[in-house]
């Protein structure tokens, strides 16, 4: 997870936050809990070498340049917990990746941004448009507050446009071909094409 990478993860939680603290009323401040997951995710740092290696195996290429991965709860969520130990600069922390029901589930805490720790969960779909994976959250909330359906709009493009800026300046093309969201595991297929010294 790069530096870019963590400070969109950082701003999505913080609007967030942000928005259901000016909502709320003041009886519902202190409930600014995110209800749990309904199974923890270990997190282990064997689980996430896992998923860097199935990465970097899918970015060297193949014959073809054909790849698929298919990453678990526990493997995405032991990388994004190893990375954010890596990091002082954002706020957040015990994350939780959660696949199922054709979606993506995520649960965190957002530390030293309010007078309290505040949790924050959202569902996203994933789908592929134009050859490009694309992140629609369609829900989510800072604990008991859900957050309107204009921010969310606003949040999932500039995820997409994050996305979209980080292939531009990939050694290869990639071109997602399919998206499965299953239960506990989600799975990347696409190709890799070189791109053009310029």
């Amino acid at each position: 997870m790069n530096y870019t990478t963590r400070r969109l993860i950082s701003l999505v939680g913080l609007a967030i936050i942000l928005v259901a603290l000016a909502c709320a009323p003041c009886s519902c401040l202190s409930r600014l809990g995110a209800p749990p997951p309904p199974e923890r995710v270990e997190v282990s740092q064997e689980a996430a070498q896992r998923l860097e290696k199935k990465v970097k195996e899918a970015m060297s290429g193949t014959s073809n340049g054909e790849f698929t991965i298919t990453a678990t709860d526990e493997e995405v969520t032991s990388l994004i917990a190893e990375q954010l130990e890596k990091s002082s600069d954002t706020p957040m922390r015990d994350v939780q990746v959660h696949f199922g029901d054709d979606r993506i589930h995520v649960w965190a805490i957002f530390a030293d941004v309010a007078p309290f720790d505040v949790g924050v969960s959202l569902v996203a779909t994933a789908t592929v448009v134009n050859d490009q994976l694309q992140v629609e959250i369609v829900e989510s909330s800072a604990g008991v507050i859900p957050v309107p359906q204009s921010l969310l709009n606003s949040l999932s493009r500039v995820i997409n446009e994050t996305i979209a800026e980080a292939e531009i300046k990939a050694q290869n093309k990639v071109q997602i071909t399919k998206v499965t969201i299953g239960d506990g595991e989600i799975t990347i297929s696409g190709k890799l094409s070189s791109t053009p010294t310029q």
